[in-house]
């Protein structure tokens, strides 16, 4: 039989031996990791980490969407702490296209490994994908954002549009504000599912159509939950307990289930036609997708062969594109609409142009599109002071040289977009609206590292033409027609909500239209 042991005869209590034991690994685990930058010779933000949270404290002070890296006030490169996740920010231009260009193959990932929860429908989506598997769905992607497709496409967007002037007619002979953002929100809506999935859903008719409302309830992301700050500070002893119970904190399963109900549907409706005559992005991953069986297995990899795209591919992608595109052209348009109200010289000037280059015709083609060039430069701004990702993240596979910094193997680096669109450094009275900052002229002067709503580098955001051209068309039929103005209940200046994930008035955008002749 063994021995048992006698803690009564041991020569210290129990608590004396563990609690070293314990204090040593503390440290080894929360406190030694917090000197990563100050052995790199990377400066801190000015206040100290804390164990297990990091310096996400200062978000919790200041929020999600906010300019508190600011690289006219910090270094080019500083340290930052997302819970016990050292990030280091770069705002250095030459730093910059390093990571997003010529070093790209060291940064190709855009999250570590213990934020790679592998649950779908996220880790499926393009945006969470890693290295080969991100080349093989980008690679079988990129062609529905070809010229020729978006041609095909530009007709369905302006269909989505007469709607939309329909909706705002009724506020002309009223002179009554409207909530800009609910229309745009609807026009959104109904383009986006028009150009990814071929769908007809009438969201400026039907608001409450369940796939507008859970639509609506995938986009709408809780920062304050504490499982999303599990997620973000201490996201690897989390990801094992959120892959045993299949949860993601940026997923609501009811809703996850909601769209993968419609994408069957919508596969099987493709089988049966074919898909004949179809331009939108569903199409395009059909075309890509492995006719095997119906379980979402993959086929056995081929190196250095792009592989077919899975059901889950499909389905994942499907979603992913629509939560994305939907957003970026819904808020985007309600700001352009507003600082066009804003400044009638601007919007007078844009309008011209537009009607000069549409002629008599009733709708905006695709290339009458590319004869808007201050139209384009009014977007640009807009996306400018409001970019829809703020935040943009790399992760280095390698040690890699960064001119004099050494960025170690796993180290993810961080891009504050937000706070670099509002440097004073790069933009000459950064919060005020003014689109000749892209002329050809004024880009030719700044790094193109300098304006990053979309990103930059290979791994840019690859719907980037589709949504400016859901922009431009909407815009343009707009100003076409109607002249904004505002009214006593248009709030200026705005103010955004810090606790959205993306650029979102602490107060709705109201603004009031005549007739434009």
């Amino acid at each position: 039989m063994a021995s048992i042991i006698n803690l009564e005869f041991l020569p210290v209590p129990l608590t004396w031996i563990l609690l070293p034991v314990l204090a040593v690994l503390f440290y080894l685990y929360a406190v030694h990791p917090l000197f990563v930058f100050k052995r790199m010779g990377v400066p801190g933000i000015g206040l100290p980490p804390l164990p297990i949270i990091g310096t996400a404290y200062l978000t919790l002070l200041g929020g999600v969407y906010n300019t508190q890296y600011s690289a006219s006030d910090m270094a080019p490169a500083f340290g930052v702490f997302n819970g016990m996740m050292p990030l280091l920010i770069l705002s250095d231009a030459e730093m910059l296209k390093e990571v997003f260009v010529k070093q790209f193959h060291k940064f190709v990932n855009r999250q570590p490994d213990t934020q790679d929860i592998n649950v779908k429908p996220q880790s499926l989506q393009l945006f969470n994908l890693r290295e080969e598997a991100w080349r093989n769905v980008r690679t079988s992607l990129t062609p529905a954002f070809s010229s020729s497709k978006l041609k095909q496409i530009t007709a369905g967007v302006n269909i989505c549009a007469d709607q939309l002037l329909e909706n705002i007619s009724s506020f002309v002979a009223t002179k009554e504000s409207f909530d800009v953002r609910e229309l745009t929100g609807a026009f959104s809506m109904d383009t986006t599912a028009r150009t990814i999935f071929g769908l007809e859903v009438h969201s400026q008719q039907d608001p409450q159509h369940p796939f507008i409302t859970h639509a609506r309830r995938a986009l709408d992301f809780n920062f304050r939950s504490p499982l999303m700050w599990l997620y973000i500070t201490i996201p690897g002893i989390m990801k094992p307990f959120f892959e045993m119970f299949n949860y993601h904190p940026l997923n609501k399963r009811d809703v996850s289930d909601f769209f993968d109900g419609v994408m069957d549907q919508l596969l099987e409706l493709r089988k049966t036609d074919g898909g004949k005559g179809r331009a939108d992005l569903l199409q395009v991953m059909i075309d890509a997708h492995k006719e095997s069986d119906d379980t979402g297995a993959e086929a056995p990899k081929v190196v250095g062969k792009k592989q077919p795209l899975t059901r889950d591919d499909v389905v994942a992608n499907g979603i992913g594109f629509f939560s994305g595109g939907f957003d970026t052209v819904s808020i985007t348009m309600s700001f352009a609409l507003y600082h066009l109200a804003l400044d009638p010289e601007i919007q007078d000037r844009a309008r011209e142009e537009i009607i000069e280059a549409v002629g008599n015709k009733a709708e905006v083609d695709y290339d009458a599109v590319q004869k808007m060039p201050y139209l384009e430069m009014c977007v640009m701004e807009t996306l400018r002071l409001y970019p829809i990702v703020s935040f943009i993240m790399r992760v280095a596979n390698e040690d890699t040289e960064l001119k004099s910094l050494t960025v170690p193997k796993g180290m993810v680096v961080g891009v504050p977009a937000l706070a670099i669109h509002y440097d004073p450094a790069r933009w000459d009275q950064p919060r005020k609206f003014i689109p000749e900052r892209f002329t050809k002229e004024e880009r030719g002067k700044r790094s193109q590292f300098d304006w990053l709503p979309f990103g930059a580098g290979p791994r840019n955001c690859i719907g980037m033409r589709l949504a400016l051209l859901e922009l431009k068309v909407g815009l343009a039929r707009v100003l076409m027609k109607y002249r904004l103005l505002t009214g006593p209940d248009t709030v200026v200046p705005l103010k955004l909500n810090k606790w959205k994930s993306f650029p979102t008035p602490t107060e709705p955008i109201r603004l009031r239209v005549e007739m434009a002749n």
